[in-house]
């Protein structure tokens, strides 16, 4: 169960500076304030942070995307939450603020893709409501800049 010391918030361009102070290890890499400015700047971007002591220690992303022919949808893009605060509900808690804010801008459906082998990540999701997809998808990356 998630600590009352821990708060969970919806980022906007107003309380962004909530992310000057990230544990480090809750993204893949530092957070840089060009690329928030623009993730922010773009509506249907969401994000999801919670906080302890004044430090982002978990996240939770996706984007709010329209199709021609399906209704606006929500892709939950990742969830992480610092290792010392694994097994306390913060994942769950940073899931469902994405889901209700999803269902606040009138997405029908969300979905979520993870590792075969994220044991961790597939228990989050069934826990939470998820329902397996019997059709198990391939993913194929594209390089499109030389790094």
């Amino acid at each position: 169960m998630k600590s009352p010391e821990i708060s969970i918030h919806m980022v906007t361009e107003t309380n962004a500076g909530l992310l000057d102070a990230v544990d480090p290890d809750v993204f893949d890499d530092a957070i840089q304030t060009p690329l928030l400015q623009a993730f922010l700047a773009n509506p249907a971007n969401l994000l999801a942070v919670a906080v302890h002591d004044g430090r982002v220690i978990g996240m939770a992303s996706g984007i709010a995307y329209v199709h021609p022919d399906k209704p606006l949808q929500l892709f939950v893009n990742e969830v992480g939450v610092a290792a010392r605060y694994h097994r306390q509900g913060i994942g769950s808690e940073l899931l469902a603020a994405l889901l209700d804010r999803g269902r606040d801008l009138g997405c029908r459906e969300a979905w979520v893709a993870t590792d075969v082998n994220n044991m961790a990540a597939r228990a989050l999701y069934a826990a939470t409501g998820g329902r397996e997809d019997d059709d198990h998808a391939v993913v194929y990356t594209y390089a499109l800049a030389d790094d």
